[in-house]
């Protein structure tokens, strides 16, 4: 498999960690990363290969998750690419707003690295040819 996440945070261990779960989950997968919703447009925006799977964060400054993948889904050239909000909010109301802006799929990041890595390895199954 030679596929790209892009994962989108603003948070250096969590980047950190998803990184490795990727990895371990799933060999072969390549990652870029954007530390906040601007630098994640722009890279997809200019990438020659878009990625098969985004990653996103809720939480960060400026332009928050719901914005960004709003600006996704609103650009024909991105809208068909898979977002996955992953995030630490337990939050009803934040799974509900990031649906209804046009996510793929609600991923709370476990704290326990045994369920994050089963959860991840589900999504590169779901989404990525695997």
């Amino acid at each position: 498999m030679n596929e790209t996440v892009l994962i989108i945070d603003d948070d250096e261990n969590d980047i950190i960690i998803t990184k490795r779960v990727l990895s371990k989950a799933g060999g072969g997968i390549r990652t870029d990363v954007a530390r906040s919703g601007e630098a994640g447009l722009e890279f997809l925006r200019s990438a020659t290969e878009r990625p098969a799977l985004v990653l996103l964060d809720l939480k960060m400054p400026g332009m928050n998750g719901f914005e960004t993948i709003r600006e996704i889904r609103a650009d024909t050239r991105l809208k068909n690419i898979p977002v996955v909000v992953l995030t630490s909010s337990t939050l009803e109301s934040d799974m509900t707003e990031a649906y209804a802006s046009g996510a793929d799929y609600f991923l709370h990041k476990a704290f326990d690295i045994s369920q994050f890595t089963g959860d991840i390895r589900h999504l590169l199954e779901r989404w990525l040819k695997t």
